[in-house]
């Protein structure tokens, strides 16, 4: 290398940036040529085409068009394998998702592929740890318990909800719903401290004979729903019996009318006889099956009316006029009867609770029971409405300055005081989704969606109680930690 090269590279180095600055600047105008800034500054001509290229870049950077800026990140999620758990149990359980369905989110959302073994261990892995925690639930604040059945693949599932929390505390499916099968779960239950003030439930055989064997000294209350249930697609039947009927009358008037033969005309017009006759029937049935109704269903089982006395009348009435039509049209008004008959005074049950609560308030006032009635009768009405306004003008000239302070006593007794079992009723229908969609709901599944059921808040309730709470907290009064952290995970929390 010679001295020359040398000390022009030296040269080079010695260079600030404002004096390479300004020899790139030179470089750009035509006034001197590359050689000519080389010799002047000692450097190479190489230098010099580098600085010329530097201060291009910067002047082509600077009129460069700007780029639309890519979407707004939110946050950044370190995906792990925790994490990856976590988002497989919250679209089971949220979501309701099946194992594929799983697997078809991660692949394509994450770019993460997963066996459906993977998947099967996980929610298996959680399964365990919920069966632990569902069999260390202390049961003994549950006062009223519903108990029922449903049906999965002809299968029976066996469901026990606490009226007040709607906790449940018993969900498995089993292979008969016979006495022992039933008795086998409630000494479990007993064990795990459940021992309410009354069950509620059904007509089933199973229930009943398995709760009086471990419960002989609690009460059996059988639920309104049903027999309601009954008499109102009893109702229904005999409506499109009418409305059957006069169908038929009109047709055959229409058909009457077209005939020409004298042999066709007498055969129509004795049919029309026919017709007229059984419209007649159908009405007086339908009419009279309707008022019935709705006498058993707002007079006799509702919960706000008359006192017990009057209901018992009302309900041998009804059951004697219903009686009567079934001698007159056996099909559906007698297997209602029987259930009627049979049913009366567990039906009528929530009166005597009522009867007893109401004594109670009626001590503590110093009024008589009957009054007390009325104003539990009074309830009937809308509170904002033009009837609850009239109605209430004779009670409040006699409570006085009490008529408040009454009035929230019997509405906070007919709060606590319950005739079905709509709490099971309404399990089952948030439920039955998460079968849709699964063939085998056994193997510990039903353990992981009872805690699910358990330890996640409503969303949304007509009751101020349950808003916003798990029907764990409403249970034991007591909060707990997030459903994923009892199950052992640590959930992902937003840099702040």
């Amino acid at each position: 290398m010679s001295m020359t090269t040398q000390f022009q590279s030296y040269n080079a180095k010695q260079l600030d940036s404002t004096q390479r600055q300004q020899l790139a600047m030179k470089s750009l105008s035509s006034k001197r040529t590359v050689t000519e800034l080389a010799k002047q500054n000692n450097v190479s001509r190489k230098f010099v085409h580098q600085q010329k290229a530097k201060a291009l870049d910067a002047v082509n950077d600077a009129f460069e068009t700007t780029p639309e800026p890519p979407e707004k990140i939110l946050f950044y999620l370190p995906v792990t394998a925790t994490w990856l758990c976590q988002i497989i149990l919250c679209l089971v359980l949220h979501c309701r998702a099946n194992h594929r369905g799983v697997q078809k989110v991660l692949l394509d959302a994450f770019d993460h592929k997963m066996s459906l073994g993977s998947i099967h261990n996980i929610v298996n892995g959680a399964k365990a740890n919920a069966k632990v925690i569902n069999e260390k639930q202390d049961l003994r604040n549950i006062t009223l318990a519903a108990l029922d059945e449903t049906f999965h693949h002809n299968k029976p599932v066996l469901t026990g909800v606490d009226i007040h929390s709607l906790y449940c505390f018993l969900l498995s499916s089993e292979s008969h719903r016979d006495f022992d099968t039933w008795a086998t779960h409630l000494l479990d239950l007993e064990k795990q401290g459940l021992k309410p003030e009354r069950f509620f439930g059904d007509d089933a055989d199973g229930i009943r004979s398995a709760q009086r064997y471990v419960y002989p000294t609690v009460p059996y209350d059988l639920d309104n729903f049903h027999i309601i249930r009954d008499m109102m697609e009893m109702r229904r039947f005999f409506r499109n019996r009418l409305k059957s009927a006069i169908t038929n009358r009109e047709t055959i008037k229409a058909k009457l009318k077209k005939a020409k033969r004298p042999d066709k005309v007498e055969a129509l017009q004795e049919q029309l006889q026919f017709s007229n006759a059984e419209e007649k029937e159908m009405k007086h049935l339908s009419r009279t099956i309707d008022t019935l109704v709705s006498w058993m269903q707002h007079d006799v089982l509702n919960m706000p009316g008359l006192a017990p006395t009057a209901r018992y009348e009302l309900f041998d009435f009804v059951l004697d006029e219903l009686n009567q039509l079934g001698k007159q049209h056996p099909h559906r008004i007698q297997s209602v009867c029987t259930s009627l008959t049979n049913q009366k005074y567990f039906l009528l049950a929530f009166t005597e609770v009522l009867n007893e609560k109401f004594q109670v308030i009626a001590d503590k006032h110093v009024f008589p029971l009957e009054k007390i009635w009325e104003m539990c009768a009074l309830q009937r009405c809308k509170h904002s409405g033009d009837r609850y306004a009239v109605r209430s003008l004779s009670l409040q000239d006699y409570f006085g300055d009490d008529f408040d302070e009454v009035e929230d006593d019997v509405m906070a007794g007919l709060d606590s005081t319950d005739r079905t079992s709509s709490m099971v009723e309404n399990l089952h229908s948030r439920i039955k989704p998460y079968f849709n969609l699964r063939h085998e709901i056994g193997f510990g599944y039903l353990e992981l969606l009872r805690f699910y059921m358990n330890h996640t808040p409503f969303q949304r309730s007509s009751k101020e109680v349950r808003k916003d709470k798990t029907p764990a907290e409403i249970l034991t009064g007591k909060p707990h930690e997030h459903w994923l952290e009892m199950l052992g995970f640590q959930r992902f929390k937003k840099a702040a």
